[in-house]
């Protein structure tokens, strides 16, 4: 017998802590990325200083994009003091990718570096060059 109570929802909005034209341009950021991906199962803008979600979206409860948000952002703001070194110091950091069994983590700036846009997204849905050039192109 199925109970519909006990089976996981699936939540399909976009959600997030800002507001005002900043939230505006991050939901389109998102829509366009959706557009483009429509099986992916998590993504968000977050601010990179703050840590804040600007914009999140996902298709599963499993998978809590608030959760994730400040790790990531935490992330990126260390890799950027690893490329101080003298050695390192003509390079820019664009994406960051994390591969798991059965998911990728795709992380990515914007062009003005403020924000950080990642997905997740189910290997068996799509591959990582696909994954990477539509990031590439949304957050141009």
């Amino acid at each position: 017998m199925r109970l519909p109570f006990l089976h996981k929802f699936t939540v399909k909005k976009i959600t997030g802590d800002a507001s005002g034209i900043e939230r505006q341009k991050a939901e389109v950021l998102l829509t366009a990325i959706l557009r483009e991906l429509p099986e992916l199962l998590a993504m968000a803008v977050v601010e990179v200083q703050s840590g804040k979600t600007m914009a999140a979206y996902t298709a599963t409860a499993l998978l809590d994009p608030y959760k994730l948000n400040s790790r990531y952002a935490a992330n990126i703001r260390q890799t950027r003091q690893f490329l101080t070194q003298p050695w390192l110091s003509d390079q820019n950091l664009t994406d960051f990718v994390l591969l798991l069994e059965d998911q990728q983590h795709c992380l990515r700036l914007a062009s003005d570096g403020r924000w950080l846009c990642y997905v997740v997204v189910r290997i068996a849905d799509a591959n990582l060059a696909l994954v990477r050039e539509v990031m590439r192109r949304c957050t141009a």
